[in-house]
């Protein structure tokens, strides 16, 4: 790879605070059960090198990743049962949804009072939505009293403002509480990380607004495990310049999957 062309970007972070929550998380949780495998987004690591060189093999063009000798795109199949999230038949977010009254998010926020989601009700760059320190204190709170259920919601919707729709400035916006309320954020997070690469792409230069943990856990997945485990000790450009379409490790159909042929259909377009 020649490094003159190289695209620099840079990576948002998974709040420390954020991890140091997930790791207090009580054994015998039903996160899972309730809103999938998030926590596992916030305490796994990526390696940003790794992620540096992935980007700049992205094909704004064809919205993929383009190799010598084979492509790849993430899928919604892919994103959903990673992150065991089912992809709901409806309308995927369009952002131009009503703002959700403190009523509705009461009902979703067990134990949050409506007068906490009124007085803390903030506006960042025309935007709505609440601080994360906000939501972390309500977290740490529920889980000091012991109300897990209510603990496991603010941390849900937590991993969806700072990990999965990150905001820079702390802030757990509008949009992805929106998304955090329909239960269908897979068809909105595959957009959002194809829109962050193609725009980063495209200027050349930024940072990646997008779930970087997601998209790294994806592209590992396909890579064989002699590349992960590096016993030549190469660096990621000739990692990954070294593989052929025979090297990738292909798409495996769940036998969830595999009761859907229109699922099946979809996920073997990243066949190719």
């Amino acid at each position: 790879m020649d490094t003159r062309n190289t695209i620099r970007v840079n990576f948002v972070r998974v709040p420390s605070e954020l991890k140091e929550l997930v790791l207090k998380v009580p054994g015998g949780s039903r996160f899972s059960e309730r809103h999938g495998h998030l926590l596992n987004l916030v305490t796994s690591v990526f390696e940003e090198e790794m992620m540096s060189v992935l980007f700049q093999f992205f094909d704004p063009e064809h919205h993929c990743f383009t190799f010598p000798d084979y492509q790849l795109v993430p899928t919604m199949e892919e994103f959903s049962e990673m992150l065991h999230i089912p992809i709901i038949d409806q309308l995927p977010f369009t952002g131009l949804e009503n703002i959700p009254n403190p009523g509705v998010m009461v009902a979703t926020l067990h134990d949050l009072k409506k007068s906490e989601i009124e007085n803390n009700w903030e506006t960042r760059s025309g935007v709505k939505g609440f601080l994360a320190r906000f939501l972390l204190e309500k977290a740490r709170s529920f889980l000091d009293s012991m109300s897990y259920h209510a603990f496991e919601d603010i941390m849900a919707l937590l991993i969806y403002g700072l990990v999965l729709f990150p905001n820079p400035n702390q802030f757990i916006d509008v949009h992805a509480i929106k998304i955090f309320l329909t239960r269908n954020a897979v068809p909105t997070l595959l957009g959002d990380i194809l829109h962050s690469l193609h725009t980063s792409t495209m200027k050349k230069r930024g940072t990646l607004m997008c779930c970087m943990p997601l998209l790294s856990r994806w592209f590992i997945s396909h890579l064989p495990r002699s590349v992960m485990r590096n016993d030549q000790g190469l660096k990621w450009p000739r990692r990954i310049m070294s593989l052929y379409h025979s090297d990738i490790r292909w798409c495996s159909l769940s036998k969830e999957m595999l009761l859907s042929p229109s699922v099946v259909d979809s996920a073997l377009m990243c066949h190719f």
